[in-house]
């Protein structure tokens, strides 16, 4: 799994299935340490790990001030409610001007883009899955702008849609991380 993070590239548009939340996660934070490492704004989505827990794993394993961090908006960590949902419904639009805001940010901060981490499994449990792939479907397979985005789905969720789901969801996303 380490090895294939070693493949992203500014501009991907990943979409990531996992077993496990324990694979899951592992993944998510070599993956966010690594953007922390190279001056991006890394942005961590879940409903699967509580806040605390998710600051008490970055303070222990990457040795680093995450209150600090967070305040000056280096580390964004919000559940997947927060950000995708905060009016009970989610919004395209408001979901891509966020997107754009934080870019513009992140570099006039002098930052090299965003990195984000999302999952996409409470848009499951809320029932909003027709809103996940009208959001995924307006997304490019490549970002044009500075930012690397790993979509998580859990293989619970893959398993209950149909191939033209699937199929769908790998269009816009670019590299697909999925077992076969």
């Amino acid at each position: 799994m380490a090895q294939r993070l070693q493949t992203l590239e500014i501009g991907n548009h990943v979409i990531a299935v996992y077993p496990n939340k324990e694979e899951k996660f592992n993944e998510a934070f070599a993956f966010l340490k690594e953007g922390l490492q190279r001056n991006e704004v890394i942005v961590l989505t879940t409903t699967d790990l509580p806040k605390d827990e998710i600051r008490a794993r970055m303070r222990n394993e990457w040795k680093v001030d995450v209150s600090k961090l967070e305040s000056k908006g280096d580390i964004i960590i919000r559940t997947t409610e927060e950000l995708y949902f905060p009016d009970g419904i989610p919004n395209i639009q408001r979901t891509m001007a966020l997107w754009s805001t934080l870019v513009e940010n992140s570099l006039n901060k002098g930052k090299r883009g965003i990195r984000v981490f999302g999952d996409m499994a409470a848009f499951f449990k809320n029932r909003f899955t027709k809103e996940l792939f009208d959001y995924e479907s307006c997304l490019e397979q490549r970002f044009n702008f500075p930012a690397i985005g790993i979509c998580a789905y859990d293989s619970i969720d893959i398993d209950n849609m149909t191939l033209e789901q699937i199929r769908q969801l790998q269009q816009h996303h670019n590299p697909v991380w999925m077992q076969d």
